[in-house]
């Protein structure tokens, strides 16, 4: 199987790349998912509101994850405080499936990608960047939020450097969902010529 992880900061245009890939036949692996599904585990839901209060919590008993946005992208303490209990939990979750067999392309769609530092694991990393401009607009207009509200979460999301990638491609994302579908499709060409390359080898 060829492992492939796609990163980029909120609003970069990411997730559109790795949906394209899926469109293509991809196995996707979406990080946002995996960590509603860590949020919903007692022993996570519990640590959070022990340390952020029962206001985080709704009344089903679930964390409420608009509410404790609205505190962590505020406030980079905060932030250390959810990361240090969401990310081990996701992270185990995240090489679970990663080491698992299988054939194909999978492809994980996670902006925490290198903080986890799983660079030397995969086949290749997409980074996809863009303007603090163009990650507004789009985080507004894809979630409603204000103006004030969007650049809390870009100011919010701290990210290091990929580092360490066997192969590394970058999109630069500052035009429209046409050319960066465009772009994508040009690397999902190399993504297969590995996948070949791969059975080749094997002497499938």
């Amino acid at each position: 199987m060829v492992r492939i992880g796609v990163t980029g900061r909120m609003g970069s245009g990411k997730s559109t790349v790795a949906r394209r890939f899926q469109e293509k036949g991809a196995s996707l692996v979406d990080g946002d998912t995996l960590g509603w599904e860590a949020l919903r585990l007692p022993e996570v839901r519990d640590a959070i509101a022990a340390s952020f209060g029962p206001g985080v919590i709704d009344r089903d008993g679930h964390v409420d994850r608009a509410r404790l946005g609205r505190v962590v992208f505020r406030d980079p303490a905060a932030m250390e405080r959810l990361n240090a209990i969401v990310q081990p939990v996701l992270l185990r979750r995240v090489r679970e499936i990663l080491e698992a067999p299988g054939n194909g392309v999978l492809v994980l769609d996670a902006a925490m990608l290198p903080v986890w530092r799983l660079e030397p694991d995969l086949d290749g990393v997409i980074e996809v960047v863009a303007s603090d401009e163009a990650r507004v607009r789009r985080i507004r207009a894809a979630r409603g939020f204000t103006d004030q509200e969007a650049r809390e979460r870009i100011q919010g999301q701290k990210l290091p450097p990929v580092r360490g990638a066997r192969r590394q491609w970058r999109i630069e994302n500052e035009g429209d969902r046409s050319e960066l579908t465009r772009r994508a499709d040009a690397i999902w060409e190399e993504i297969e010529s590995l996948g070949r390359a791969g059975r080749s080898g094997s002497g499938a």
